[in-house]
Formats: C-alpha cells, structure tokens, sequence
C-alpha cells in the first residue's frame, strides 16, 4: 500500500470534490441563477478528480476512485432536479 505524498494527494482530490458538491448545494439552496452552471462545473470538477487518482496509480476499483465518481453523480443529480422543478430540489437538498 502507497503511504506519504501519494495519501495526501488522494486525500486532496477527495477534498476538492467534497468542496465543490458542498459550494454547489449552497448555490442551490439560495436559488441562484448560476446553480445549473455550478452543478454541472461540480460534476466536471470530480470527474477530473477521478481521471486524476487513476493517473496516481489507482485502479478503477479504488474508494477514492469510487468516492470521486459519487460525488459527481451527486452533482448531476442537482442539475437534473433544477431541470425538473427548483423549488422542489430546495427541499430535497
């Protein structure tokens, strides 16, 4: 198992993709004309997060991986709900 720079590097990108989903839901929950946009840049911003963790040697299989990946369907799922009806999002979020 990897330990030192390759933990914190991991540890960083699950931390960014937790940022973003938490800062969108925020936007959301405020109603703001920019929460499709901020949903789907979440989505992308932990996709690449994933992309990257593979790039460190993980494997498709890994949690971080793994985590990565929910959290962008996570962010899809607030874009997808703002499609159907906002007002309804802000009490599911």
């Amino acid at each position: 198992m990897k330990t030192g720079p390759y933990l914190m590097e991991k540890s960083n990108l699950l931390e960014e993709c937790m940022n973003a989903y938490k800062y969108a839901v925020e936007v959301v929950q405020k109603n703001s004309p920019l929460s499709r946009d901020l949903a789907q840049s979440c989505a992308e911003v932990c996709r690449s997060s994933a992309d990257e963790c593979l790039k460190l040697g993980d494997s498709r299989s890994s949690r971080t991986y793994k985590m990565c990946l929910d959290y962008a369907e996570l962010c899809e799922e607030l874009e997808y709900h703002m499609k159907e009806d906002p007002r309804r999002l802000r009490k599911l979020v």
